[in-house]
């Protein structure tokens, strides 16, 4: 879209509209999912630290409930990491249905992953979400058989979206500088 567009129908200033004329080639869907959810990530984390101020302030031995540090700095984290998946999901040589889905599957347990941790330190229900019982809240109980399948989902989702973005990378640089491996 010529910048002049962007400038008089989005009322970009001027600056944004050409940088946008520039990047937007460059920004797939995969790509702006992984940046989207990186803010998303980012913002979660920081306010997940507010929660965890707050929970410190309040408590007799001034520490937050376990979960609620866990999901402040696996936010943190992986709003990083969604950075670096961008940029992988930007030089992967696989198509970009794949780098998509593989976006999905890992960014999908990136975000329950917190949920979970922030419910758990918000309910201050468990300090340890794999010991059994396994509870959500004072009454609720989650059967052991759905824990081990999100957790074993959550590993294939997270590992195997990563590992396809990063080989699909891996691919791009390999095959920029196909005589690199010769020379190591």
């Amino acid at each position: 879209m010529p910048s002049h567009i962007l400038v008089s129908q989005l009322g970009l200033a001027a600056s944004t509209a050409d940088r946008l004329q520039v990047l937007a080639p460059f920004v797939t869907p995969s790509v702006a999912l992984n940046l989207f959810l990186a803010g998303y990530h980012l913002m979660a984390g920081l306010l997940l630290g507010v929660v965890k101020y707050y929970q410190i302030h309040n408590s007799n031995t001034f520490t937050a409930h376990p979960y609620i540090s866990t999901a402040h700095r696996a936010s943190l984290m992986y709003g990083f990491a969604s950075f670096q998946l961008a940029g992988a999901a930007l030089l992967s040589s696989w198509s970009e249905s794949v780098n998509t889905m593989a976006t999905i599957a890992t960014q999908a347990f990136f975000v329950q992953a917190v949920i979970t941790y922030a419910l758990h330190g918000l309910l201050r229900d468990t300090t340890n979400q794999l010991k059994r019982p396994h509870k959500l809240g004072e009454k609720a109980a989650i059967p052991s058989v759905l824990v081990q399948g999100f957790m074993i989902a959550l590993i294939l989702a997270e590992v195997g979206g990563c590992g396809v973005l990063c080989a699909g990378m891996a691919k791009t640089i390999l095959d920029l500088f196909p005589n690199t491996l010769s020379v190591l």
